[in-house]
């Protein structure tokens, strides 16, 4: 059974992000597994209608979305993302791939997902034989990540929203921006001290996700030799 967990967005100014950033870092502690701040380089999926482009802008109660995720520029770990959502309810269930089978989806080439047995690519060959899944969109972004146990919340400060452009070194302005994109995440239940912290800041919550903006603003731009 999958378990479904709670994704608040919210929308922020610079002075609004400096202050809860403040915040924030007083009572949860920067995410262990990346020291905190790191680049997500993303590759969304779409079909030849880009059904799962109108169903998140036309706000569909029940949507999926088709997406491959590495982080900082780096191939060696590459991994296939399969996120449902039902309202502001939401579970990922995700494989490793490798990195020619990732050159091969932005190349257009979906022969080996046909040959698979496993449940996800055994989905997405099945959405491709129907409706001809291709890449869709491709950008990277800055994010600061922050954790807190009780409730598993997770906030995110995500910036530097571009064009992903693989190269040997990070891009230049790869470090926070000030302004962005705030993302909540709990499992049951949002603990009192974190609703506080979030309270008396002009924040605007959104139901825009990264996906839909980069497609709005052509971010497909990815370059890999």
């Amino acid at each position: 059974m999958m378990q479904y967990r709670n994704e608040l967005k919210y929308f922020m100014n610079s002075q609004t992000a400096a202050i809860l950033k403040r915040r924030v870092s007083a009572v949860m502690f920067k995410d262990r597994h990346s020291g905190g701040v790191y680049k997500v380089n993303n590759l969304y999926l779409d079909d030849m209608y880009d059904t799962f482009y109108h169903e998140k802008i036309h706000n569909s109660f029940s949507r999926d979305k088709y997406r491959i995720r590495f982080y900082n520029n780096d191939l060696s770990f590459i991994r296939f993302e399969n996120k449902h959502k039902d309202g502001e309810l939401s579970y990922k269930r995700s494989l490793k791939m490798t990195e020619e089978e990732y050159r091969n989806i932005v190349n257009g080439d979906m022969e080996f997902i046909q040959r698979s047995e496993h449940p996800i690519w055994q989905k997405v060959a099945a959405l491709h034989r129907c409706r001809r899944l291709r890449p869709a969109a491709a950008f990277s972004y800055i994010r600061e990540a922050y954790t807190y146990t009780p409730g598993n919340v997770r906030i995110t400060f995500d910036s530097n929203i571009r064009p992903d452009v693989l190269t040997p070194e990070p891009n230049a302005g790869d470090t926070p921006g000030a302004a962005g994109m705030l993302e909540v995440k709990f499992d049951r239940f949002l603990p009192a001290v974190i609703h506080g912290i979030l309270q008396g800041l002009p924040l605007e919550h959104t139901a825009m996700s990264k996906y839909c903006y980069s497609r709005e603003r052509g971010l497909y731009h990815c370059l890999i030799n």
